[in-house]
């Protein structure tokens, strides 16, 4: 039996302990199933829960293997990686054989995190980016302050959170490293609304002052998961801060109301009145507008003009001609 946490910062605390929800004595709330209660409902945040949910099972990609191994290489801490042996692979390279297979379950059973040569080659060279970006910052990140487990109460709710990486200065930021397709910062930003990252960030920074009293901000280092694995830090402004901080403030209100009666509902068990956005009626009346003009400028509806080209016996005539 894992024995609880007192409120803190903890090291060498196992990804498995963590993400079991092992370390609390009461179900707590983390960044992942605080965005599930707010973007989803509640019974999805439940149902993400390993401490409320009996048949919890863990959600296991193959997309998540390259991370694991980079935040391994960068951070020097957290679980192992391992190339596949080339003699277990098919002859086109693939760990598709019932030897690769049961390698590679073997592996994981281990801890250890089973991936081709080329994507070892390329979590190698992701990793001298990012210790090239930080070397250029002056800046690196020593393995006895990566992977530090935060466990606080906050508004009455047990709140969890696992920082990447934490310097021993009180004043310099949080760190979180994110592998991506693309770290452009215009994709970056999209990928911060598309999974609620303000969120995290906001959920981060109260959950580490709750349990230490400094008060810090908080990097996002997102890194190419392709050559040439170019990095991007992001750290969000004031305002998106502040409503991140609203936002983690509603998830706990709602996991503490949720927790204390016991109900976790899903969607509205009614007939949902839905009126589309104004864009998406806007395009419409954009086309018609587009083929008015092309009737009064040709004399010909845009849809017969369409079948006159596709007409067999048009023999590529134009039709606008």
């Amino acid at each position: 039996m894992f024995d609880f946490l007192p409120q803190g910062v903890h090291a060498n605390i196992s990804e498995e302990a963590y993400h079991a929800d092992l370390i609390c004595e009461r179900p707590s709330l983390s960044s992942g199933v605080g965005r599930l209660l707010l973007d989803r409902s509640p019974r999805h945040a439940w149902h993400a829960s390993p401490r409320l949910n009996p048949d919890f099972q863990p959600v296991e990609r193959k997309t998540f293997d390259i991370g694991r191994a980079a935040h391994r290489c960068v951070l020097g801490k957290g679980g192992d990686y391992v190339a596949y042996p080339e003699e277990l692979l098919a002859k086109n390279g693939a760990a598709s054989t019932d030897a690769a297979r049961e390698w590679a379950q073997e592996m994981r059973a281990r801890g250890m995190t089973p991936l081709k040569a080329a994507e070892v080659d390329a979590v190698h060279d992701m990793a001298a980016e990012v210790m090239g970006r930080l070397a250029f910052m002056d800046m690196a990140f020593p393995p006895a302050r990566s992977e530090l487990t935060v466990v606080a109460e906050i508004d009455g709710v047990m709140c969890r959170a696992r920082i990447d990486h934490a310097p021993e200065d009180p004043r310099l930021p949080l760190w979180d490293l994110k592998t991506a397709v693309d770290a452009s910062p215009q994709a970056v930003q999209r990928a911060i609304m598309a999974y609620g990252l303000d969120f995290q960030a906001s959920h981060y920074v109260e959950t580490w002052k709750a349990a230490t009293g400094e008060d810090r901000k908080f990097n996002f280092l997102f890194v190419e998961k392709e050559a040439p694995h170019e990095c991007c830090i992001v750290q969000l402004g004031g305002d998106s801060m502040v409503m991140g901080r609203k936002r983690t403030a509603r998830a706990r209100e709602m996991w503490r109301h949720c927790l204390t009666t016991g109900l976790w509902p899903g969607y509205p068990a009614e007939i949902v009145q839905m009126d589309l956005p104004e864009f998406y009626q806007a395009r419409w009346l954009e086309r018609e507008t587009f083929e008015a003009e092309v009737k009064q400028a040709t004399g010909r509806d845009i849809l017969a003009s369409a079948y006159m080209w596709q007409a067999p016996e048009n023999h590529g005539e134009n039709p606008w001609a």
